[in-house]
């Protein structure tokens, strides 16, 4: 028996993880979006609200916002004969770098397909969350998406053929998020990504990428740490981030164990150790540095968590 109407809740994910461009994926369990939908016998997708961070900068136009654009792909990828109305509540605020647009992604395309008499395979509502993704940064990525959907830690293998895997993140996997007060837009921020990289660095983001996910099957904080270094990808967008390196400095000085630029920015992402490390001085730590040059900042102490669930 199918349902008429659902409210999933839909996480802000980390993207990259340092070394994972456009391949690692984090789940986080809080900030997350809320989206309401409802079956309707009219086809086609409309958004008739959309409340919270940033919400009078976000289209209502199904075709240009990510979660109208993901509840269209998976109706026509079921070949559904019946619309979709939604409703988005945004708790992550747009341009943050912890996934914004691939969490309101991500729940349209879970939300439409628990609507479904025969709902779509996970990988498959993940595809459709990704092409939505399209529409708002200019590119097929699901690496805030794969995690928003299925939760854990996600692993893009490859795009052509699509195929993402999961794994669950280690218990003690703390992540401390700082989003000072500047708006990086992903469209441009992917402008800024050099298109030749050396044999040398290759090997670098490779290796680091190897280590990370052996730290994550071994439940090793301080391994997983240690592999969140990319010198390819954040250093051409550090100028878009004011103030980043000595953020990640501060972090590290006050216990954690890696820190790395959110996404596209302007997020700075650290990790530690739940079990022996302190959230709240990592995250006091990197708000002076941002207060200190005249930026505010909040701070989300969390941890990963499940994908989209159901309310």
């Amino acid at each position: 028996m199918t349902t008429d109407r659902v409210t999933v809740a839909s996480p802000a994910t980390l993207s990259n993880l340092g070394s994972g461009f456009d391949v690692f994926g984090l789940a986080l369990s809080e900030p997350f979006d809320v989206i309401e939908a409802r079956r309707t016998s009219e086809r086609g997708v409309v958004i008739e609200s959309i409340e919270g961070r940033g919400a009078e900068n976000i289209t209502r136009d199904p075709t240009r916002n990510s979660a109208g654009a993901a509840a269209l792909a998976v109706l026509e990828g079921a070949k559904a004969d019946f619309g979709v109305v939604l409703k988005i509540r945004k708790g992550i605020r747009p341009c943050s770098g912890i996934g914004s647009s691939g969490a309101s992604a991500a729940g349209g395309a879970f939300a439409t397909n628990l609507l479904l008499e025969r709902p779509l395979q996970l990988e498959e509502v993940v595809r459709c969350a990704a092409q939505a993704e399209q529409v708002t940064s200019g590119s097929f990525h699901a690496d805030n998406v794969g995690p928003a959907v299925m939760g854990g830690l996600t692993i893009v293998k490859s795009y052509e053929p699509f195929r993402i895997l999961r794994m669950d993140a280690p218990e003690d996997l703390g992540v401390v998020v700082t989003m000072p007060d500047v708006l990086v837009d992903t469209k441009e921020a992917r402008k800024v990504l050099p298109q030749n990289v050396p044999l040398k660095s290759m090997v670098f983001e490779v290796g680091n990428a190897a280590s990370l996910v052996l730290g994550m099957c071994r439940g090793d904080i301080a391994l997983i740490g240690d592999s969140m270094r990319d010198i390819v990808v954040e250093p051409a967008r550090a100028s878009l981030n004011p103030h980043l390196l000595e953020a990640e400095q501060a972090a590290i000085e006050a216990g954690a164990a890696g820190a790395f630029l959110g996404g596209s920015g302007p997020c700075m992402i650290a990790i530690y150790d739940r079990s022996s490390g302190n959230g709240e001085a990592i995250a006091s730590a990197v708000r002076e540095v941002y207060s200190t040059n005249g930026i505010d900042s909040e701070t989300w102490i969390t941890h990963a968590g499940q994908g989209c669930r159901r309310l």
